[in-house]
């Protein structure tokens, strides 16, 4: 019995999709338990095997999550039967709405927020603490009712989420779901981490800028990077519309957009690594489409810490040696 639970003989089988090295799924499974999520059997039998089903459990519920797999194809992979999987894969969704909080928040005191902003400043956005924008999901189960409520202008049902993402792609505040046919405008109104930003206090946080003279000067409270879909508030602030490129209003906002892109980044890692969300949301309840959401974006934030990270605006215009931008060969020329 103890052979055909071998999480390492089948790790293979599921790290193409979720890609969480061994190590992260040992502590994660480890965090489970601790807090209750996993229990420990009663019967004395069972007890040597545990730790190996425990870590099939949990990936098992990555690999739902990142190939977006139906729960009968798992039967095979990790021979514990369906129904096992199934209840698990509810309970690894709601540990993850427990603990939310320790994988997405906003900065809580002035260190953190110096943190996040040093990156913006060197990018010539001083005061910005983040960017937001809203990702829509197909929401492949959406009840009739909601049909018309969820299909916007993507031609399907979709539901939608608002997102606030610093420099490095970290999410640091998740709003939704929200109906498909609601735009960014009535969004960022009820957004309770907007809320923070704007009468928390980050409002009262002072940042320095170079005025069009060279001199110093100062102003008060953090603001969010955006499109122009979003209310013209001073905490979201958004590119000129129409500006000529070569005015200092096209160059501020040709640095905006670059730097936004982060956001939009972030969505493309998400649906790209978790599969369902780009595959579709195939329930009809809406509040187990937001934990799978949520549980997305904390791992998400989770696998951020096993990342590499330099110093090099990767993707931002600054290429450096074997980043495949460039072509591989010879660099001397023979006469």
């Amino acid at each position: 019995m103890a052979h055909e639970l071998s999480s390492s003989d089948r790790f293979g089988e599921f790290r193409h999709w979720f890609r969480m090295s061994p190590a992260k799924v040992e502590e994660l499974t480890r965090t489970l338990i601790a807090r209750g999520y996993i229990r420990r059997p009663k019967s004395l039998a069972h007890r040597a095997e545990f730790f190996e089903r425990a870590e099939l459990l949990v990936m098992s519920s990555l690999y739902i999550l990142g190939h977006g797999a139906a729960f009968r194809s798992l039967r095979a992979l990790t021979h514990i039967c369906m129904s096992d999987i199934h209840k698990f894969f509810f309970v690894f969704l709601d540990a993850f709405m427990d603990m939310r909080g320790e994988y997405i928040s906003l900065p809580k005191n002035l260190a953190e927020l110096k943190r996040i902003t040093r990156c913006y400043e060197e990018c010539g956005l001083p005061g910005a603490c983040g960017s937001m924008d809203v990702v829509h999901i197909k929401w492949s189960a959406c009840p009739t009712g909601d049909l018309n409520r969820a299909k916007g202008k993507e031609g399907y049902p979709t539901i939608a989420f608002q997102c606030i993402t610093d420099f490095n792609r970290r999410i640091l505040g998740v709003y939704g779901p929200q109906f498909g046919t609601f735009n960014d405008k009535h969004i960022v109104k009820i957004d309770h981490n907007v809320r923070e930003i704007r009468k928390g206090w980050m409002k009262d946080v002072v940042w320095r800028y170079f005025t069009a003279e060279g001199a110093v000067g100062t102003e008060r409270g953090m603001y969010l990077i955006c499109d122009n879909g979003y209310l013209r508030w001073p905490q979201s602030i958004c590119p000129y519309e129409g500006a000529n490129k070569a005015t200092l209003e096209g160059f501020f906002s040709t640095n905006l957009e670059s730097v936004r892109k982060d956001v939009e980044c972030t969505f493309g890692i998400l649906k790209k690594r978790w599969r369902i969300l780009n595959n579709g949301l195939h329930y009809r309840d809406i509040g187990k489409c937001e934990k799978i959401f949520v549980a997305c974006a904390c791992l998400h934030n989770f696998l951020l810490d096993q990342m590499e990270r330099t110093d090099v605006r990767v993707g931002r215009g600054y290429p450096f040696g074997n980043d495949g931008l460039w072509l591989s060969g010879h660099t001397t020329v023979d006469d």
